[in-house]
Order: structure tokens, then C-alpha cells, then sequence
């Protein structure tokens, strides 16, 4: 098998992970309807900063990757509106992500693509690390969930392998950073196991009945 076949192989498993990767997160929200620990950053500044992508690999020509990028604006999209309708407070992220916007585009202007594309690579702590401090601020990350970001981590994986056999520094390098913050949620789930499981028993359901009907 050559290179370039190789790269084509490992970008089909790519899209397959990033098709499916928020899928497990909004599930949890809709059928618990919990929302601690999901950081409204996360989504909304995801869902820009793979737009911003969307733009570096159609000028790059890397075809092979907009699939998946589609699939990622829309999840992490719908993601943002479970949370805002959940009562959960977007104006932190929308900013924030009007201000990815402005910067991606005065990056381009003046370093070329290149280096946009090796920033993006290295933003992926504005929308990861977000998750990251959400997670680990609440005491039990009921909402979180580690599907995503088991998926994450083969996300990330498959996405670095991909920048590798390409040649894609930017690429590469947004592959091991979502590796590494992927890593930091599921940690903090796993130290969190015992109260997020207390909090979705049923138990804790039935105690909580009375107090939101007072």
C-alpha cells in the first residue's frame, strides 16, 4: 500500500470519528436534559474554529477532510442550541468566537495560510480547554459525556497520523492537542465516577422531585 493510499484510508477512519464524535454528547443532553460541566465555549467557539478550518483545507485541497468538518460545524451547532435552551449562557462563547473570526482572517491576511492553518492547529485549547476547566470546576460533571471524548482522542489520533502522512504540520498538530485535553475530560469523569453516577440514580432524581416543585 502506498503513502497516499495509506493517508486516504486513515482519513476515511478520521471522518468516521469526527462524523459521530459530538453525536454521544448531545444525546446526553436531550435524554437527560443535565448540562454540568458542558462548557457552551466548547460548542461555540468549536463550531467556528471548523469553519475557520473549512476554509484552510479547500485552499489546501485536502477534499479529504471536508466531510468531516461539515458534520463537526453542524453537531457542535446543535450542541449550542440543546445548551441555550437548556438556560445555559452562550454570550461568552459567541464573542469569543466573533473574535476567532477576526483574528483567523487577519492571520491570513498577513502570514498566509500556513500559518493560519498551524494556529487553528494550536486553538484547539480556545474550545478543548474550555471542556477542560468545565469539567474539573464542577463537582460532579454530570452532563459530560465520555463518549465524545473517547472519540476525541480517536479523532485526534487518526487526524495527527492523517497531518503526518501529508505532511501537514497543522494538521499534526491539532491531532496531539486534542489527544491531550481529550485525555485531561476523561481523567476528570474517571475521578468524578462515584458522584456522577450518584447523580443519575434514580434516587437523586426522586430527591430532587420535591425541591423543584417547591
Amino acid at each position: 500500500m502506498s503513502r497516499d493510499q495509506l493517508a486516504l484510508w486513515v482519513a476515511v477512519v478520521a471522518n468516521g470519528a469526527t462524523f459521530v464524535q459530538i453525536l454521544p454528547q448531545i444525546v446526553r443532553l436531550v435524554r437527560t436534559g443535565h448540562t454540568e460541566g458542558v462548557s457552551p465555549v466548547w460548542a461555540a467557539v468549536g463550531m467556528t474554529i471548523n469553519v475557520c478550518w473549512l476554509t484552510y483545507v479547500v485552499e489546501n485541497e485536502f477534499w479529504a477532510t471536508i466531510p468531516s468538518i461539515v458534520a463537526a460545524v453542524s453537531s457542535f451547532a446543535l450542541a449550542l442550541y440543546l445548551l441555550h435552551r437548556r438556560g445555559v449562557s452562550v454570550r461568552a462563547g459567541v464573542l469569543l468566537s466573533v473574535a476567532v473570526v477576526v483574528a483567523s482572517v487577519g492571520i491570513q491576511q498577513s502570514a498566509g495560510w500556513t500559518v493560519m492553518g498551524t494556529v487553528l492547529g494550536l486553538s484547539n485549547g480556545l474550545y478543548l480547554g474550555p471542556a477542560v476547566i468545565a469539567a474539573w470546576r464542577e463537582h460532579a460533571p454530570v452532563g459530560v459525556s465520555p463518549g465524545t471524548w473517547w472519540l476525541t482522542v480517536v479523532e485526534g489520533f487518526t487526524w495527527g497520523l492523517y497531518g503526518a502522512l501529508v505532511a501537514s504540520v497543522p494538521i499534526m498538530v491539532y491531532g496531539s492537542t486534542a489527544i491531550l485535553l481529550a485525555a485531561a475530560v476523561l481523567l476528570r469523569l474517571w475521578l468524578a465516577r462515584d458522584r456522577i453516577q450518584a447523580a443519575l440514580s434514580p434516587a437523586a432524581g426522586d430527591a430532587a422531585a420535591p425541591r423543584s416543585g417547591a
